[in-house]
């Protein structure tokens, strides 16, 4: 038996205990009648109530569940009653944390999430806000691929660091390390009554973050339907549809067989985390073997311009050989017509017969005199035309080097690759732009392709009267 001088010491013994326990830290569910129900100040309290029989016949076991002053209305709104006296009566299912109040020595359940028994209340309100959803033509009626995206590098996940489901996308999301895309974590409950809130915070937060997330995934794993109903939520179906004009959304919630409103209005749906993880891992390994092939075509595409090259330099320089010699053939055929001529026309006023043919002896003399000297030049011109050649080839190879590393040099420089594969590159004042909210509505903007620049300015189109804030940018040249 244990002794306690006062009841302070016994309280403080007896808080010791359950804290050690951890008991307070588990989540419980059960099913339960409710028996009253009133507002106060500080919440909403429940009392529920459990008929079972005893020894003595039967008894009655109860406890009193609390709703947060801030979470109760969105309870009702979600299970579709006006009043907390509509609780009463019927039996729901009740999920939360036990809390010991030190004062009163006794528990509490705090409840995050009161659900319906059976499935036919939830079906129904989910039927009733995808109506509304699609009168607004708020629903993704499209099909998307994410090949249609550039490569996934930064990704935003709205979830919970305890979920399952996000160490499950985090598991499976298996990129090579060089290729390893930025994760960020945007925490949000993804249970009971702060679910809808709590994902319109995290997407409000990415906004205000100014990063170029290339995808936001919203990422839970599989429950009972008790537990995604919150995810039905008309309020958080219409923030993802408009969100998606800014950056596209990912839904992983649940299992294969659930689907619940983000599913219905997200840019894709993913059955489960995994899938979604899978699937960005596979986008970005395909783009990885396009880039890859894309530097193998240039490479043989450079090595041939490069064959060309040298071949037209080869074809030009045995052209401009054959033409010198030609030229100076024919100089010295000219030549020696005209020496010939001149002597014969000399020597046929002044020597006989005889002396004409000894004249033709020194003739051929001197005509094999000038044919060896002919030679000797023939010779010169063409150990010059080798000399020339390997010259050529010696530069030609210098120039392929240089242009190699140029070429590795601009791959690595993110604002000038673009330009090797006809893209273009947008700057504003001098900076690099990279997304269009960076743009505002009459800057003039400097577009550079890869032969040339255009300056540009931004104006807004209009669209039924309204000005819409994305997608309505255009550019005309100046």
């Amino acid at each position: 038996m244990k002794e306690f001088k006062d009841l302070i010491e016994l309280n403080e013994y007896v808080v010791n205990k359950i804290e050690s326990t951890g008991i307070t830290q588990e989540t419980f569910r059960f099913y339960a009648d409710v028996v009253r129900a009133n507002v106060h100040n500080t919440g909403l309290y429940i009392d529920v109530s459990q008929t079972y029989p005893g020894k003595k016949g039967t008894r009655n076991i109860e406890i009193t569940v609390f709703v947060l002053k801030f979470l109760y209305p969105r309870m009702l709104k979600v299970l579709g009653i006006e009043s907390e006296k509509d609780l009463v009566g019927k039996k729901w299912i009740f999920q939360g944390k036990l809390s010991f109040y030190r004062d009163r020595m006794s528990f509490t359940f705090f409840a995050d999430t009161i659900a319906p028994v059976g499935e036919s209340e939830i079906e129904k309100r989910r039927k009733e806000i995808l109506k509304e959803l699609k009168m607004r033509n708020l629903l993704m009626l499209e099909k998307h691929d994410l090949s249609e995206l550039p490569p996934i590098k930064k990704i935003a996940i709205i979830s919970s660091s305890t979920a399952a489901g996000y160490e499950d996308f985090l598991k499976n999301l298996k990129v090579s390390y060089l290729y390893q895309p930025i994760v960020h974590l945007y925490e949000s409950p993804m249970q009971g009554a702060r679910t809808a809130t709590g994902i319109i915070l995290a997407l409000n937060r990415i906004k205000r973050s100014n990063i170029d997330y290339d995808v936001v995934v919203i990422a839970r794993g599989g429950g009972a339907k008790s537990d995604l109903m919150y995810f039905d939520d008309l309020i958080l179906g219409v923030e993802i549809a408009k969100f998606n004009e800014y950056c596209p959304v990912l839904s992983g919630i649940g299992h294969e067989r659930d689907f619940t409103i983000p599913d219905y209005v997200a840019w894709k749906r993913f059955a489960t985390p995994t899938e979604v993880a899978r699937a960005i891992s596979k986008q970005i390994d395909d783009n990885i073997k396009k880039v890859d092939n894309n530097w193998n075509d240039l490479r043989l595409l450079v090595m041939s311009l490069f064959k060309n090259v040298n071949n037209i330099l080869n074809f030009q320089l045995i052209d401009y050989i054959n033409k010198t010699i030609t030229v100076r053939f024919e100089n010295i055929n000219y030549l020696l017509d005209n020496y010939y001529e001149n002597l014969e026309n000399h020597l046929e006023y002044k020597i006989d017969f005889s002396k004409r043919r000894i004249s033709e002896d020194v003739l051929n003399f001197i005509s094999e005199k000038m044919n060896g000297k002919f030679k000797n030049e023939e010779s010169n011109m063409l150990n010059y035309a080798k000399l020339l050649e390997k010259d050529f080839e010696l530069k030609i190879s210098r120039a392929e080097s240089s242009i190699n590393v140029i070429f590795q040099e601009l791959l690595k420089k993110e604002e000038l690759a673009p330009l090797l594969f006809g893209g273009a590159v947008i700057l504003k004042n001098g900076k690099k732009v990279s997304s269009i909210r960076q743009i505002k509505i009459g800057e003039k903007l400097g577009l550079y392709l890869k032969d040339g620049k255009i300056n540009v300015k931004v104006f807004n189109e209009r669209k039924n009267k309204k000005e819409e804030l994305y997608g309505g940018h255009t550019l005309f040249k100046n």
